[in-house]
């Protein structure tokens, strides 16, 4: 921990809390003052907004359809996010385009 920071522990990776962490970190003033840590179990982020694929390339989705029509604010900051993490070319889900559009 960098001296004089305080430490910010997070239990769980759901969509609040990573909205909760962005809107946080995006004052930098908060962010030169907190080393924040979130932890959670598995290895997948998202909670009931997970999504990922087995193995073999099944789709395993937990809840991600509900988002579809309903949840603006949560688009339009996963566009934000799409847009500062700036992912070069030929990277898997480069934009959000390519992470929210149907196969």
């Amino acid at each position: 921990m960098s001296e004089g920071k305080k430490r910010l522990v997070v239990l769980g990776g759901g969509p609040s809390v990573l909205t909760a962490l962005y809107h946080l970190t995006n004052d930098v003033a908060v962010r030169s003052k907190c080393d924040i840590t979130v932890y959670q179990m598995g290895w997948r982020l998202g909670g009931k907004a997970g999504s990922g694929r087995t193995p073999n390339g099944q789709i395993l989705e937990h809840g991600l359809h509900i988002l579809f029509g309903f949840y603006e604010n949560f688009f339009a900051m996963m566009r934000r996010c799409y847009v500062e993490l700036d992912r070069p070319e030929g990277s898997p889900m480069r934009t959000f385009d390519d992470a929210f559009s149907p196969n």
